[in-house]
């Protein structure tokens, strides 16, 4: 029998900053999740995180838990990948502390 898993769905039925970053980073840093997965948009859908350190990033590409050490991405079939944008993104990342975030993303 394998263990439980649980999901949380984060949606906004609007357009515009609705806080799906701010509350995808607090469910993966409360529950421990391992992995983010975008399901919709590409590079101009912004998440905006802001850590208790002060770090800010407007993730596009990534998961709004990237900011979490070890978590993934999942870019699902219908999310538009910009491979340029994810570059660029990923090395925004690496000036605030994520290392490697390409390494991350599947």
């Amino acid at each position: 029998m394998s263990p439980s898993r649980t999901a949380h769905l984060v949606v906004d039925l609007g357009f515009g900053d609705a806080s799906k970053g701010t509350l995808t980073d607090s469910l993966v840093r409360r529950r421990g999740a391992g992995l983010v997965v975008r399901f919709n948009g590409g590079a101009q859908a912004g998440h905006n995180v802001i850590t208790d350190d002060g770090r800010h990033h407007t993730f596009s590409q990534f998961g709004a838990g990237t900011f979490v050490p070890g978590v993934r991405t999942h870019l699902a079939r219908t999310t538009l990948l910009h491979p340029l944008a994810m570059r660029v993104e990923a090395s925004y990342l690496a000036e605030r502390g994520v290392p490697g975030a390409m390494e991350l993303a599947r």
